[in-house]
C-alpha cells in the first residue's frame, strides 16, 4: 500500500533562496517557491491499519519546512565553498570555474544544510532522510518498505529520491 501526500494541497512548501555554486546561470543568489511532496510504502499495520497516520507525516515535514523557510540555504560540505562564521554574521567564499565570489550574510538569514549543493535533487535525499530518521525514532519503521520525496522548485518541476529498507 502506498500512501500519498502532495505538497500543494497539503501546505507542505516553503520559500527559500539558494546558489548553485559553478552553474551558468544558477550560480547567483535565487529563490524558488518548494513544495514537497511525499510517498511512503508499508504494509497496514496497528489499531487503525494505517501504513503511517497523514498527521504524523505533516508533521515531520512541515517541521523540516520550516526551518528552511524563508532563509539562504547553503551546502556545508561543496568543496569550493569555505565557511567561516563570526558573532553575527556568515562568511563564504567559492573559488571555482576561474571565479572568486565573496559573500557575508547575517546568521539568521541562512540556513548551512549538511549536503554538497542545495539542488532538488540533494533536497530530495535530505528530506528522504530527514523523515526515515525521525520515523525511526519514533518507533514507526517496522512496516515501511520506503519513503519517496519529491521536492518541486515550484509547479511542474522537481527532483525526486526514494530511500528502500525492506
Amino acid at each position: 500500500m502506498i500512501l500519498e501526500l502532495n505538497g500543494l494541497h497539503a501546505g507542505l512548501r516553503f520559500s527559500s533562496a539558494h546558489i548553485v555554486f559553478g552553474h551558468e546561470t544558477c550560480g547567483v543568489i535565487h529563490g524558488h517557491s518548494y513544495y514537497v511532496d511525499v510517498r511512503i510504502c508499508g504494509e497496514p499495520s496497528g489499531e487503525f491499519g494505517f501504513v503511517c497516520d497523514f498527521k504524523t507525516i505533516k508533521s515531520i515535514v512541515k517541521e523540516i519546512c520550516e526551518t528552511l523557510d524563508h532563509k539562504l540555504m547553503l551546502p556545508k560540505n561543496h568543496p569550493q565553498v569555505e565557511y567561516k562564521i563570526n558573532n553575527e554574521s556568515i562568511y563564504f567564499k567559492y573559488c571555482g570555474k576561474g571565479k572568486i565570489k565573496e559573500y557575508m550574510v547575517p546568521l539568521e538569514d541562512v540556513v548551512l544544510l549538511p549536503l554538497k549543493s542545495t539542488t532538488a535533487e540533494e533536497l530530495s535525499q535530505f528530506f528522504s532522510k530527514c523523515i526515515v530518521d525521525k520515523l525511526r525514532d519514533m518507533g514507526l519503521m517496522d512496516n515501511i518498505k520506503w519513503v519517496e520525496v519529491v521536492v518541486n522548485e515550484g509547479i511542474g518541476q522537481g527532483a525526486c529520491y526514494r530511500l528502500g529498507y525492506k
